[in-house]
């Protein structure tokens, strides 16, 4: 599960100025790469309002990856701008290229711990005082557990092995799709294809994803290389030689976490390796 779907859907409908109950949309994609293929208010789609708002410069630069990606290939995707730039071989490839869309380098603080920004975040303190009462927030997760115990059908984009659900995307994959979620579990929908050039984004990412699958089966570590050679973003900074040369000397680096990858092991997977 990912809270992308909502956080993007959610700053849609406040772009466009309606209140978020009122909404609904259809969303289906690759994790952090899924895709708003309908937005509604009842039977206004609001699309056309979106793109209104896509004129606003100071609107656009907020978001901007995103934006020139709605503006290119025609429809918003989830995951933020930062993120999502990750993804693509568009926006990454120079120092002047980030810059003009927002995606200067920063640095990340180590502290506080993760665990403690939560625990400040709901009104918590370790050393002081417990955390106080909980909200519900628009998480997926009680709203999947209550369904199930209630039997009252919970929607949430969830994800799941594509057993023809996207047509247009590898069978058995993982993709990100509408699902139910009820007494006798959680039960995916059909979403049919893909725009074929949003199908394209997805497919560029889960051939990497399919060749780090194949290399931790097989143990096989030319597979990872290629996952890597192919990765969209690495293929638009680097050629293939210095791919190459960064590969080899990262696997160096962290050999003494990648134990499974040597024929001559015979030990369980290494913890720190360990899913």
């Amino acid at each position: 599960m990912c809270h992308s779907v909502q956080g993007t859907t959610e700053k849609l409908a406040r772009l466009v100025g309606v209140p978020y109950e009122e909404v609904s949309y259809w969303v289906a994609g690759i994790n952090h790469q899924a895709w708003v293929l309908e937005f509604y208010r009842g039977k206004e789609d609001l699309y056309p309002k979106l793109r209104k708002v896509m004129e606003d410069p100071a609107v656009v630069a907020d978001d901007a990856v995103r934006f020139e990606m709605m503006r290119q290939f025609g429809y918003f995707v989830t995951e933020s701008s930062r993120h999502n730039s990750e993804y693509l071989p568009y926006f990454r490839r120079t120092s002047e290229l980030r810059a003009s869309f927002g995606l200067e380098s920063r640095d990340v603080p180590a502290e506080p711990p993760r665990v403690r920004a939560w625990m400040y975040d709901a009104d918590g303190n370790d050393d002081e005082r417990p955390i106080g009462e909980l909200k519900r927030s628009r998480e997926y997760t009680t709203g999947i557990m209550e369904a199930m115990v209630t039997h009252e059908p919970f929607r949430f984009n969830g994800n799941v092995m594509n057993d023809g659900l996207i047509s247009n995307l590898p069978q058995g994959c993982c993709v990100e799709v509408p699902c139910i979620a009820d007494a006798r579990g959680v039960h995916p929908c059909h979403v049919g294809a893909l725009p074929a050039q949003l199908a394209a984004l997805n497919r560029s990412n889960i051939a990497v994803q399919e060749l780090a699958v194949q290399a931790v089966l097989h143990k096989d570590r030319e597979a990872a290389f290629y996952a890597c050679a192919l990765d969209p973003l690495t293929a638009a900074v680097l050629p293939l030689h210095k791919i190459r040369e960064l590969f080899d000397e990262l696997w160096e680096l962290e050999r003494e976490h990648l134990l499974w990858f040597d024929p001559t092991y015979k030990g369980p997977l290494p913890e720190r390796c360990a899913p």
